[in-house]
């Protein structure tokens, strides 16, 4: 795939950032001067078309078409920018129609919807990165944008504070990352991952020890991994639930992604431990997410430690495919990303739905909400389940490879993680079966449940998103080899960096 595809990609959505934001401007305005509510339907089409466009040009390029621009520099689009990129733009696109109904008659949509694109280009623009430099700057355009978009309703207090905390803790972490760079720079004089990965052996490992670490932390803040994950819980649960569908479903991988190329590069001749370290942080990072998600009372706060521990899996499969050569591992890892980035999203939105039309997040107040969501509501069990590694949905195939790859280590270290892996799927049924029952038992009494007390239908910009995701979600479980005929190729790049395939 040529890497002026990706050019053609992020100068689409650069150009709809500005439009939606004019465009946000001048219907804020007018609606002003009308006396009427402001609307987010001119911006929000805007981005929806700027997303469309852009996951148009990214499948052409896919399929061999190759934009005039040809090879960009600085730029190397391969079969991890198809997965990462491929992601981004899809959950952005049904996360953007969603908004259209999601963020109608507040003020500031035009922001939004720019804010939203940028995020976007930047998990797409460090997808294809080939340069250090670049990741960093890409890196950083996706969080600088996304600081702003989880504190978009500053006129509440919780979402002000996650926004800030978000900010902070970020923050360190890219300047950890900034850090790892300035080192590698001072000791090797380049910067461009290929140069880096042929030489590494004569780096030194000490040198290459303290600069991957620094890259581990800093962009591990950003991939919630155990314990640098404070912040998550509480951007997820206060940010808009298009934008929580994002965090959780591909900004938070794009963290890990942004590591892997780096990490592998310096890693590249097998002297650094950094696949046992991924995996054993893994097999933490499930255990504690899904502990913690058992005692929730809050939708997206459960949700959010669920993305916590859906990480663990990717990282547990990536790192016994980096360490060990297992390639059942990585490419289970990669895939659960692709499952997860669909299974996560269609949660946070089927979440959205409930807070947007019954104006509550507290599971117990939503008893009996399949009644009044009945969309939504099926859209959260399957979800759920496919979460949970429930067959034959897609979460259960993509954690099935990743078993597969700890019982093919074998050892105590492999069939150790297998277990943990497997135990802490049966544990995650420990609070999505409860949520289930709780959508689908009887309602409350009055007064007793929101749910029961009435509300609006479910509008098509709220429903069509959330059938497109249960669909996919369904469809990559019953044909697995949809998703595997994306995820093996990005796999094959890693491998292909630490010396493990072509």
């Amino acid at each position: 795939m040529a890497s002026g595809a990706v050019l053609v990609v992020l100068g689409v959505l650069a150009a709809g950032a500005a439009l939606a934001y004019v465009a946000g401007r001048v219907t804020d305005g007018r609606a002003a001067l009308a006396g009427r509510p402001p609307g987010a339907a001119v911006p929000g089409r805007v981005a929806v078309a700027a997303l469309a466009i852009s996951l148009a040009v990214l499948a052409a390029a896919a399929g061999g078409w190759t934009p005039p621009t040809g090879q960009v520099p600085l730029l190397a689009a391969d079969g991890l920018t198809l997965l990462v990129g491929g992601v981004a733009l899809t959950l952005g696109l049904l996360a953007a129609v969603f908004s259209l109904a999601y963020v109608a008659g507040e003020a500031g949509s035009g922001k939004y919807f720019a804010l939203f694109l940028l995020m976007v280009s930047g998990i797409v623009g460090l997808s294809a990165a080939a340069n250090l430099f670049t990741l960093f700057v890409f890196f950083e355009l996706m969080a600088v944008s996304s600081y702003p978009l989880v504190a978009y309703r500053r006129g509440h207090w919780e979402p002000v504070e996650a926004g800030f905390k978000y900010l902070v803790i970020s923050a360190i972490g890219s300047q950890l990352v900034l850090l790892g760079l300035a080192l590698v720079f001072a000791v090797a004089g380049r910067l461009d991952l290929a140069g880096l990965a042929r030489l590494a052996p004569e780096l030194g490992v000490g040198v290459r020890g303290l600069a991957v670490a620094l890259f581990l932390a800093g962009f591990g803040i950003k991939a919630a991994v155990v314990p640098l994950h404070t912040w998550l819980p509480d951007a997820h649960a206060a940010a808009p639930s298009p934008m929580s569908a994002m965090l959780s479903g591909i900004v938070i991988q794009a963290g890990l992604v942004a590591f892997l190329r780096a990490g592998t590069a310096l890693g590249a001749d097998g002297a650094l431990p950094v696949g046992l370290t991924l995996a054993l942080l893994g097999g933490l990072t499930m255990t504690w997410g899904n502990l913690v998600a058992l005692v929730q009372r809050d939708l997206k706060r459960l949700l959010a430690y669920s993305s916590i521990a859906q990480m663990g899996y990717i990282l547990l499969g990536v790192g016994l495919g980096l360490g060990y050569r297992v390639t059942a591992g990585l490419d289970g890892g990669l895939f659960h990303l692709l499952t997860h980035a669909f299974m996560k999203g269609l949660a946070f939105l089927c979440a959205g739905a409930f807070l947007h039309h019954l104006g509550t997040r507290e599971i117990p107040r939503l008893r009996g909400a399949a009644r009044q969501l009945p969309v939504a509501a099926a859209g959260l069990a399957v979800a759920g389940l496919a979460l949970a590694g429930v067959p034959p949905l897609s979460g259960f195939m993509s954690k099935w490879l990743i078993y597969a790859a700890g019982i093919g280590l074998g050892g105590a270290l492999g069939w150790g993680l297998a277990a943990l892996a497997v135990g802490n799927s049966v544990l995650s049924l420990g609070y999505y079966m409860p949520l289930i029952w709780t959508l689908y038992g009887r309602p409350a009494p009055a007064g007793g449940s929101q749910a029961a007390a009435g509300g609006p239908a479910e509008p098509p910009a709220i429903t069509v998103p959330l059938v497109v995701l249960g669909v996919i979600t369904v469809g990559l479980g019953l044909w697995p080899q949809w998703g595997l005929s994306v995820a093996v190729p990005a796999a094959r790049v890693l491998l292909s960096v630490v010396g493990g395939g072509g």
